[in-house]
């Protein structure tokens, strides 16, 4: 008899704690204090509060416990710029989001138009520009020549004709920017991915890397050569070799040629 009165009282307690529970869910649900009534954007520079927003698909009005923070976030990463985000409950009725955004580092030609791409090859915008000046919103992007049959989704990796000219690029793409170089270079040639070619600030210093192989090392021959030639740099580095060299303005025709 003892058993079954403390039987009944727990459960009695239980169902005591689960109306409770209940109704401070409900509470909290129904109440308006609980309404989002502000939306808060942080670390954005390119992209616009007003297209974070409401990318997120989260809106004024709706209680703040009855929005998918997880969801909210895939969306706000499906735009271009952005590399990662995170999203904030701030009680009672305020919603944080805050971005990192992505940098372009070199556009490309596409059967559409021109394609903004990250160092990791991934498309953050696109364009309907007719030339590469108009490709994007700096005339510092490397422009990159020779990739053929270019898909892009912007927020996605780009896919190309030859996989291991991406993955050439991409490689270029890191070591150029690791050394600072990536906005003095006006083009990339990597139509041929065992002699790929770079084009310094006027165009007018052509550099062949060769392949990627060794390509910090090749970064840090590069480096040592143009502290010792005129400012601006003309002529033509030739990489591919153990040991660099250099030939001046008035060689680079006959060098050039020599090497192909």
């Amino acid at each position: 008899m003892r058993k079954m009165k403390r039987r009944q009282k727990k459960r009695l307690a239980f169902l005591v704690a689960l109306v409770l529970m209940a109704s401070v869910v409900a509470i909290i649900l129904l109440t308006p204090a609980f309404n989002i009534s502000k939306i808060e954007v942080y670390g954005n520079s390119v992209l616009k509060d007003e297209q974070i927003i409401k990318s997120s698909g989260i809106i004024k009005g709706v209680n703040i416990f009855g929005i998918s923070t997880k969801e909210a976030k895939e969306n706000v990463k499906s735009l271009g710029y952005v590399e990662s985000v995170k999203i904030k409950r701030s009680l009672p009725s305020t919603v944080k989001i805050t971005v990192v955004e992505e940098v372009g580092v070199a556009y490309l030609k596409a059967e559409e138009g021109f394609v903004i791409i990250t160092a990791d090859g991934r498309c953050i915008d696109i364009t309907d520009g007719t030339d590469g000046k108009n490709a994007v919103q700096t005339p510092d992007f490397p422009f990159v020549r020779g990739m053929k049959n270019v898909k892009y989704k912007v927020g996605k990796t780009i896919t190309v004709e030859n996989e291991t000219q991406l993955e050439s690029l991409t490689a270029c793409l890191h070591e150029f920017s690791r050394y600072d170089y990536i906005f003095d270079i006006r083009e990339i040639d990597i139509t041929d991915i065992t002699d790929i070619k770079f084009y310094y600030r006027s165009k007018d210093l052509c550099v062949s890397i060769g392949t990627v192989d060794k390509l910090g090392y090749k970064m840090e021959c590069f480096g040592s050569i143009l502290e010792k030639i005129d400012t601006p740099p003309t002529g033509y580095i030739n990489l591919k070799h153990e040991n660099p060299t250099y030939r001046p303005m008035e060689e680079k025709t006959s060098v050039t040629e020599k090497e192909q």
